[in-house]
């Protein structure tokens, strides 16, 4: 519900905010701040996917919530497996299931009011998704072909990245009349995109990933879970939602720290095993949003 709430101008301003503080601090600096970010609100919006699917299928027979239970856990595994010995494959589909899941954190709540065809949504869901990530690679380049190039062995090139952009950008501005979406709402998402670029351009690749992951979709997501779980956002409800994400967020987090630790991996490893990490609960979270949206 990010661009029917107060939480829109919040974004904005913490942006803006972050655009100062990259000409203020060394890059190592914004890749922890940007690590604390992901490893707090980042993490714990996928905290609560099993409550989610608890009050989804409340009214279902116990043993296909357990197997719903038993298949959230799998594909979790199967994430994080398919992501560490197939990385071509494994990093394709996380970045497809992470611009789907962007896209329609972003826009569900807005076109789900339209009437138009669901499956132009779920393109313009990819679409959008899929531009944010691609405008996160120009403005960071090097540092992105040296991070695909770690973790699948392919290579691109800067203009691969524009020419993305460009049929990305075409596309969803022609999904967007087909839809259709108000002008001055369009008009406004344009805007906070250059503002997303600017941020791109004067942040390190992990702050930069890690604000538009946190202020743009961890949050509002939060909101929108807190909302289906207590039917209203307040403090006693983000509350509740925190206390119940604790349990899988320390797990989470010992079980990344343990495995690094553990098995001594090195430090230039570091980022490839953080985006498995974050593949592998990615594709069951989005699964988990979509089965929500679904009557």
């Amino acid at each position: 519900m990010i661009l029917k709430t107060k939480y829109y101008q919040i974004s904005i301003l913490v942006t803006i905010v972050l655009i100062v503080l990259g000409h203020l601090v060394n890059t190592i600096s914004q890749d922890l701040l940007g690590l604390v970010l992901i490893f707090s609100a980042g993490l714990i919006h996928g905290a609560n996917d099993i409550q989610l699917l608890q009050k989804k299928y409340s009214n279902t027979d116990f043993i296909f919530f357990i197997f719903l239970i038993a298949l959230y856990f799998t594909i979790v595994l199967f994430g994080g497996f398919l992501f560490f010995y197939s990385p071509k494959f494994g990093l394709f589909f996380f970045i497809l299931f992470s611009g789907f899941h962007f896209g329609e954190q972003h826009w569900s709540s807005f076109l789900n009011q339209k009437v138009s065809p669901v499956f132009l949504n779920k393109i313009a869901y990819v679409f959008y998704g899929l531009l944010i990530f691609v405008l996160l690679f120009i403005f960071q380049a090097e540092e992105v072909k040296t991070l695909i190039k770690q973790i699948s062995e392919l290579s691109f090139t800067v203009n691969f990245f524009y020419w993305a952009a460009l049929i990305l950008g075409i596309g969803f501005s022609g999904l967007a009349f087909f839809l259709p979406i108000d002008f001055k709402l369009f008009a406004k998402e344009i805007l906070a995109l250059v503002l997303l670029c600017i941020l791109f351009a004067n942040t390190s690749l992990l702050l930069s990933f890690s604000a538009y992951f946190v202020f743009w979709h961890s949050i509002p997501s939060i909101q929108d879970q807190i909302l289906y779980l207590n039917d209203e956002v307040s403090f006693a409800s983000l509350k509740k939602y925190l206390k119940s994400s604790f349990l899988y967020w320390i797990v989470s987090l010992l079980g990344l720290f343990v495995f690094y630790f553990h098995f001594d991996v090195d430090s230039d490893y570091f980022i490839p095993l953080f985006f498995t990490f974050l593949a592998a609960i990615t594709f069951p979270h989005t699964l988990v949003i979509g089965m929500i949206d679904y009557e």
